[in-house]
């Protein structure tokens, strides 16, 4: 009995120092794979700065007719003395602003996106009014989900510069997002009666989000631009489905 017991022990010595002798081995090639994956997510990290970098950059350049039109809507309110709606259309443009220069994370809840688009909105609706009209479909539970900063942003203003700014009549605009499974789908949507601009479906702004989507995720992405069946403008993104926290 004492044998099997002191025959076992010298076979646990044994087979404890060949692990160790592999194990010592091995450890230079367990340092370089760590080493690899510390620089791919550096370079990933890197990447994404510099896309989010370029998007801040783009966000940033505020139009300048958009910064001209509400100048002179300002303007007007003061000589017609319409103190609460001037009040109001300053702070707006103010949060406005502020939501431009203000760093943010790589996702952010749609809420917040939507708050700034809000603000956006109610400049334009200064200098249209009645004609324009917004509606949003966003379902309660997904004011939460994660979305890049300046995306929902991005797709108005450019519904604006390339389609309602010019349209006359009734300018439609409309934002929905809605889950489809483990992926989310916000579209963006507008009754320019103009034809496509290719510039608008290629520009610098929806190649960025691109861009930003394919770094941020792993998982399938689209961003696309398009003429629906009865002639509107229709941008869509579509991402994986997350849960942002304040």
């Amino acid at each position: 009995m004492m044998f099997y017991l002191f025959e076992g022990m010298v076979f646990t010595c044994v087979l404890t120092s060949v692990l160790a002798f592999f194990l010592l081995i091995s450890l230079p090639i367990i340092e370089k794979e760590i080493d690899f994956l510390e620089l791919e997510n550096m370079k990933i990290h890197l990447q994404n700065r510099l896309h989010e970098s370029e998007l801040l950059q783009l966000s940033r350049q505020i139009q300048p007719h958009f910064m001209f039109n509400t100048l002179n809507i300002i303007l007007s309110l003061a000589r017609l003395n319409r103190q609460k709606d001037l009040i109001e259309g300053i702070e707006r443009f103010s949060m406005y602003l502020r939501y431009k220069y203000t760093d943010k994370k790589d996702i952010i809840p749609f809420y917040m996106e939507l708050d700034q688009v809000r603000n956006y909105f109610y400049i334009q609706k200064l200098r249209f009014g009645n004609k324009l009209n917004v509606e949003i479909y966003v379902n309660e539970m997904d004011l939460r989900a994660g979305i890049p900063p300046y995306t929902l942003q991005i797709l108005v203003e450019n519904a604006f510069k390339h389609a309602l700014s010019q349209k006359k009549g009734d300018k439609n605009l409309s934002i929905s997002l809605k889950r489809i499974g483990n992926w989310i789908e916000l579209r963006v949507v507008d009754n320019g009666t103009k034809p496509l601009d290719i510039y608008a479906a290629n520009g610098i702004g929806l190649e960025n989000i691109r861009k930003r989507l394919n770094l941020l995720f792993d998982l399938y992405t689209e961003v696309s631009i398009s003429k629906s069946a009865n002639q509107e403008t229709v941008a869509k993104v579509i991402w994986p489905y997350t849960i942002v926290e304040d």
